[in-house]
């Protein structure tokens, strides 16, 4: 396994007042027997820690009322790892990972599961410090150069811990034609502050998000690369906002507005069936979003509704198997959201 190091570039967003500086996977992959196509899985995997105890972990995760263990650690990596295995995505987006130390267990357990052109070479990781979890991923494409961009906006108070877009380069072509695809991944800011706060503050990382596309729609890279050309980008991760609260382009049914920028949205593709990614409260939330920008096309778009990280309930619905600490059991809170893509 090759972990990457990659050097930092963060992008401070100022807004102060004064300066204002801009089984599923079978399916998929049966689909993804063209050239040039690639299948890209996003996916909560619910406050994924290790049992090593840093102070930042959730309540339930630490202290000595916890029965939180390394043997329950590695019971529930296990399971991960059989999920991975089986969604066998060619770049697999993870928020809610705690750290490093828990994306090279991931990476050395995938290693002992899969070889040649099915193995992941690759992956980057990003916390905020003092944060308890980050965004991972994991790639079969070579990775280049990774960025960091941050909000900074301190003329509403205090401003509470968001964390990071990630951005990562996927290099793609070969020698003769190389091209690059730049990857966000995102985990907004949740409501579980009220649903004013939560606008506020997503609005801002909305903001940023769309003046990074914009740096990427211009045409610049940044890998060094000579001849390099850029396909676009996917954003994808869990947003915190359902899809009727994003603004839909006037111009396309199939599209919506990230800030001012046009993208396509994986949940308005004309095939979609999926009802949604998330179960709250009886319902179906689709918080967990792909879109595109630039020469890409959705060709799929579905969440991942077959596979062990389903379950049942009482009234019959087939809903994310919700992992729960106490029984030593369950996958997630959200259901993997998958996309085929052509470039």
């Amino acid at each position: 396994m090759k972990g990457l190091w990659f050097s930092l570039w963060t992008v401070v967003l100022s807004l102060l007042l004064f300066s204002c500086e801009l089984d599923g996977g079978e399916a998929g992959k049966a689909l993804a027997s063209g050239e040039n196509q690639l299948y890209v899985v996003s996916w909560n995997v619910q406050t994924f820690f290790d049992a090593q105890t840093s102070g930042l972990e959730y309540a339930e995760f630490r202290g000595s009322k916890s029965i939180w263990s390394q043997q329950l650690y590695e019971h529930r990596l296990e399971r991960l790892l059989e999920a991975i295995e089986q969604i066998d995505a060619d770049i697999l987006v993870l928020q809610e990972i705690e750290n490093m130390a828990v994306m090279y267990d991931i990476s050395n357990g995938l290693a002992g599961r899969l070889r040649g052109s099915d193995s992941y070479g690759w992956m980057c990781f990003e916390v905020e410090e003092g944060s308890s979890i980050g965004c991972g991923v994991f790639s079969r494409f070579p990775l280049g150069q990774k960025r960091v961009h941050q909000v900074d906006c301190r003329t509403n108070g205090e401003q509470p811990q968001l964390r990071p877009l990630l951005e990562v380069e996927v290099l793609l072509g070969d020698e003769e034609n190389p091209q690059v695809m730049n990857l966000f991944a995102c985990h907004w800011k949740s409501k579980s502050g009220g649903e004013d706060e939560a606008a506020f503050w997503q609005a801002r990382q909305e903001m940023l998000l769309e003046w990074q596309l914009r740096r990427v729609l211009s045409g610049s890279t940044g890998t060094g690369i000579s001849g390099t050309s850029s396909v676009g980008a996917i954003i994808c991760g869990d947003f915190n906002r359902e899809l009727g609260e994003f603004t839909v382009s006037g111009k396309d049914s199939g599209r919506v507005l990230l800030g001012t920028v046009e993208a396509d949205s994986g949940w308005l593709h004309e095939n979609t069936t999926s009802a949604g990614s998330y179960w709250y409260q009886q319902q179906w939330e689709r918080i967990d979003h792909v879109f595109t920008v630039g020469n890409l096309e959705i060709l799929h778009f579905e969440a991942l509704s077959s596979g062990p990280w389903v379950q049942l309930d009482e009234s019959g619905n087939l809903i994310p198997f919700r992992y729960a600490l106490w029984k030593d059991e369950g996958y997630s809170d959200h259901l993997p959201v998958a996309c085929l893509i052509s470039y």
